[in-house]
């Protein structure tokens, strides 16, 4: 049945959402198990890992671990792997590689986690440990923008001539199937003729590494939002 606010006070609201998903705790080990297909960008794991520190700044509690998945490392030689985005096209694309990626990574790890957590529940271990999924998807989509020929038209007797422009994005998926959580949200996207002078130019990592940056901090804040409760209206439904 749905929860009637006007029948709890705040403080049976409040016990409700630490139900649901309890806060985050001084003694939580939040542990992110990354998933992605990028070969050659070797600093994925650094950058999510400073931006969701940044955000768990907020709070007192909560120990941060990022983890690589094995789903979506490459087979080939680490060391000399060539530098692959693995973009796909379109952000529908995306979501579904993203989500059976993590389906498939979150039921290689679920038995290993689940031990786990049973072992230290046996010895009383003030640590508890939430596990989160997260996937980097990279793609690309086609905008239709007005050429410089038609900006220049004043007299607007010519038809607006369009060109496609390519762009790249990167689709952040975060899931915490422990407190039902799930998140996802998209960068800011960067010209995708950037991909071709890549190597060439530093700047072009430096701001790509920025966007990817943001884009973690905007996914770790809607986590935490969800975790300590700051969301203000909730829908909650009672079976």
């Amino acid at each position: 049945m749905d929860l009637d606010f006007k029948r709890v006070g705040l403080s049976t609201l409040t016990d409700i959402l630490n139900v649901v998903a309890p806060p985050i705790s001084e003694h939580e080990v939040i542990q992110i198990w990354l998933s992605h297909d990028m070969s050659g960008y070797d600093g994925i794991e650094n950058i999510v890992y400073r931006a969701m520190t940044r955000v768990l700044e907020q709070v007192e509690g909560g120990d941060l671990i990022v983890n690589r998945g094995e789903e979506s490392r490459p087979k080939d030689d680490a060391g000399n792997a060539a530098r692959e985005l693995n973009t796909v096209e379109g952000y529908e694309a995306a979501v579904k590689l993203s989500q059976v990626n993590l389906d498939e990574l979150i039921k290689i790890k679920d038995s290993a986690l689940k031990a786990k957590k049973e072992t230290l529940s046996s010895i009383q271990s003030p640590t508890s440990y939430s596990y989160v999924y997260l996937r980097v998807q990279p793609y690309l989509t086609s905008y239709s923008v007005p050429s410089t020929s038609a900006l220049a038209s004043t007299d607007g007797s010519a038809p607006a001539e369009q060109s496609k422009q390519q762009h790249l994005q990167f689709l952040l998926y975060l899931t915490d199937p422990d407190h039902n959580l799930i998140h996802s949200t998209i960068t800011q996207s960067v010209p995708g003729a950037w991909l071709g002078i890549w190597d060439d130019y530093e700047w072009v990592e430096d701001l790509v590494a920025e966007v990817l940056r943001v884009g973690v901090e905007v996914i770790g804040q809607e986590y935490l939002v969800s975790r300590m409760g700051w969301g203000g209206f909730v829908t909650i439904v009672l079976s």
